[in-house]
Parts: structure tokens; C-alpha cells; sequence
């Protein structure tokens, strides 16, 4: 009788990081792409800028260009900027095969979104997606309204769309690891995507938390673990960081079917215009 044993490599990996580096895997790029296809809030930015004709976009935190891609396909110009290369890679696997006149509307650019030159004279900036939650700090999130106010003309048009965080993480799980992704990838790869919260500090409203990727094949598992922190933004902080950079408030949503936020809501989705 022949005994088949196999052994299990198992390897873990840390990296600290205080963005969407958190991203940089292609199988948490893969995950991403395979989980993340809602389309309702496409469909409120179309119906937004549908009177507008052609624009010339410029979206933040573009990922895999589950945003960006269905609006160059409207006759939008549109550049994006995201810091993972492996997301970035996805998105430009999907413009090569667009007929040529779409693919000369988008341009794609690996850039730190906090740190990069964004360019000028863009008609619409979106920061949709929850991308402040990818961000460590109001600072932060605080700096790309300022960069939107110095990346628009009078009259240009800022999207913004998040969860509105309702005071409540201080009492977060702080025990268990729950699953965000988990998928086989293309190439048979078994991938699962973690987050567990660690502590929340009230002073500043700052989540500590960590990601763990697992990913099995072959008999082999690896486990990468990122460590990172967040600050859940508020409707309100995001008011006074548009009323700060002389942008007017023209819609203020609750949710992505365009109705009218109020203290209930679960998200805030603001489209705001520079009115000097």
C-alpha cells in the first residue's frame, strides 16, 4: 500500500503601507476585478453629465477602470491616475481591446494620487469608489479637494461618492477576520482577501486595521499581511473641504439611485462645481 504525503509550504510576508499600495497584487487585483462590478453609480454619474457633451475627465483612484472604461465608451476623454501597477495593468488589458478611437480617449498614469501632478483645465474630477477610505488621514483627504480646486476651471464639476461614516467604529469587531474577497483566479491560483480591525483611536478618528492575502496553489500557501489605517470621512468634513476651496454643492445624494441625502443615509455623493 503506497502513502501519498503532501506537505504544505506555507510562507507570510508583511508590508506596512498607508494607501492603495495595498492593492499592489495581481491576485488582489484579479479578486478586485472578479467582485467589484456594480454599475449603479456609472449610471448616476451619466445621468449627471449627460447634457454636458464630450468631456474631458480626469478620475482619481481609477483601479481596474471600472469607472473610467464605460465613459470613454459615452465619448468621454478621460485620464486615470492609481498607484498599483497590478490594478493599472487589468485596466490596460481592457483598453487594448477597444476599438482604436475609444482607446485614444483614455490615458492611464501609475501615479500617488497625493503627490502628482494632476494637469489642468479637466471639465469633471471623480473620486468615486469610496477611494478616501484608501486614504490614512482627513489631511489627506483634505488635500485632494485642494488639488481638484487647483486642477479645475471656474465651473468645473467634482464628483465625489463614499460611504458617511455615522461614529460607530470605535465599536468595530476587533476579534475576528472577516472575508472581503475570495475567488479562484484565472490560472487555477485560490485567493482570499481579509480584513480584521485592530484598534480605533477616537481622538482622531484613525482605523488601525490589517489585510491578509492567502493565496494557495500547488499545495503551497503564502500570506501576505498589509498594515494600514484609515480615517472614515464624514458628509460634513467633506462640505466644509469644498466650501473651503470655493466649490458650490449642486447635488448632495444619499445614495446611487439619486436620492436626496439626510441623516439616515449610507453614503454621500456630492457633485460640486468651482465657482471661483
Amino acid at each position: 500500500m503506497n502513502t501519498l504525503t503532501v506537505f504544505s509550504l506555507r510562507r507570510r510576508f508583511t508590508i506596512e503601507v498607508l494607501n492603495s499600495k495595498s492593492y499592489n497584487h495581481d491576485i488582489i487585483a484579479e479578486l478586485y476585478d472578479l467582485f467589484e462590478t456594480t454599475t449603479d453609480d456609472i449610471q448616476l454619474i451619466k445621468e449627471l453629465i449627460n447634457y454636458k457633451g464630450q468631456l474631458n475627465i480626469l478620475e482619481c483612484f481609477c483601479g481596474t477602470g471600472r469607472i473610467l472604461i464605460p465613459l470613454a465608451l459615452e465619448g468621454h476623454k478621460i485620464c486615470g491616475l492609481d498607484l498599483s501597477p497590478n490594478m493599472l495593468n487589468r485596466a490596460i488589458n481592457k483598453v487594448n481591446h477597444l476599438d482604436y478611437e475609444v482607446r485614444d480617449r483614455i490615458t492611464l498614469r501609475q501615479e500617488d494620487v497625493l503627490e502628482s501632478n494632476w494637469g489642468y483645465r479637466y471639465d469633471l474630477i471623480i473620486m468615486g469608489g469610496n477611494a478616501f477610505y484608501e486614504l490614512p488621514s482627513a489631511e489627506s483627504q483634505e488635500r485632494c479637494i485642494k488639488k481638484a480646486f487647483e486642477a479645475l476651471p471656474i465651473g468645473g464639476l467634482l464628483f465625489i461618492d463614499n460611504n458617511d461614516y455615522k461614529g460607530n467604529w470605535g465599536k468595530s469587531d476587533f476579534v475576528n477576520e472577516r472575508t472581503i474577497f475570495e475567488g479562484e483566479c484565472s490560472d487555477g491560483t485560490l485567493g482570499r482577501y481579509t480584513l480584521k480591525n485592530h484598534s480605533f483611536d477616537d481622538e482622531n478618528n484613525i482605523l488601525h486595521y490589517s489585510h491578509k492575502l492567502y493565496i494557495s496553489k500547488n499545495s503551497e500557501e503564502s500570506v501576505f499581511e498589509y498594515k494600514s489605517r484609515k480615517h472614515p470621512v464624514t458628509a460634513d468634513e467633506i462640505k466644509g473641504w469644498l466650501h473651503k476651496y470655493n466649490f458650490k454643492i449642486i447635488n448632495l445624494f444619499g445614495n446611487r439611485n439619486g436620492e436626496k441625502y439626510n441623516d439616515e443615509s449610507n453614503r454621500a455623493i456630492f457633485l460640486a462645481e468651482k465657482i471661483k
